[in-house]
């Protein structure tokens, strides 16, 4: 009979043992990364001739842009943190690294840098970049606001920047792409305004003949 009532314990203890060694299926899903794009402008180039270096100063942004995740404020006062679509740098380093790219080609720029490497000597221009939103705002649309600041010697220029861009809904509906695409082609609406506003300057500053 003890051995009987042993058997039955082992047996039981046995099936426990085992029930608590099942693993549960794992909801857990990878993230996906992205990174912005550099975009070409369809305006015109400048010359060889019109050459300008630059630098870019570290890009300020938000608190809540300081996130890895992507952002959306589908309305006032609500933000909401995408779970599996990240960025895969630091958001100021790539919209820095973005900002130099497209305008180094606006400019026919040679000798430019941004941040976090060290201003290049004899430039000629630095930007500050200070985002104000830059995410979803619905289902298709895009915004980019920003402050910025244009200087040169002891000038400096503050001008405001802002843009909306749509993009069509993808037909898998976590494919964050279509809307990172998005928020690189605001970034190249804010690099055609201010190629602009700094060949404007170089041009003002110009010496008369």
């Amino acid at each position: 009979m003890k051995i009987y009532k042993a058997t039955c314990i082992f047996l039981f203890s046995s099936v426990l043992f085992f029930a608590s060694c099942v693993i549960p299926e794992s909801n857990h899903v990878e993230p996906t990364y992205h990174l912005l794009s550099e975009l070409q402008s369809d305006r015109n180039e400048t010359s060889g001739a019109d050459r300008i270096s630059f630098y870019v100063r570290q890009v300020e942004l938000p608190t809540y842009l300081q996130e890895t995740r992507l952002v959306s404020r589908p309305k006032q006062g609500l933000i909401e943190f995408t779970e599996n679509d990240r960025w895969g740098e630091p958001l100021e380093e790539g919209v820095a690294r973005v900002l130099g790219l497209n305008l180094s080609k606006r400019l026919n720029a040679l000798s430019y840098s941004v941040s976090p490497h060290r201003k290049k000597p004899s430039c000629m221009f630095e930007l500050g970049i200070a985002v104000q939103r830059f995410e979803r705002v619905d289902a298709k649309t895009v915004l980019l606001d920003v402050l910025c600041d244009v200087s040169s010697a002891n000038n400096v220029k503050h001008v405001p920047f802002s843009t909306q861009v749509d993009f069509a809904e993808s037909e898998d509906a976590r494919d964050s792409s279509l809307e990172v695409l998005a928020l690189s082609q605001a970034l190249s609406e804010l690099c055609d305004f201010l190629a602009r506003e700094v060949r404007a300057w170089k041009v003002d500053s110009s010496p008369e003949p």
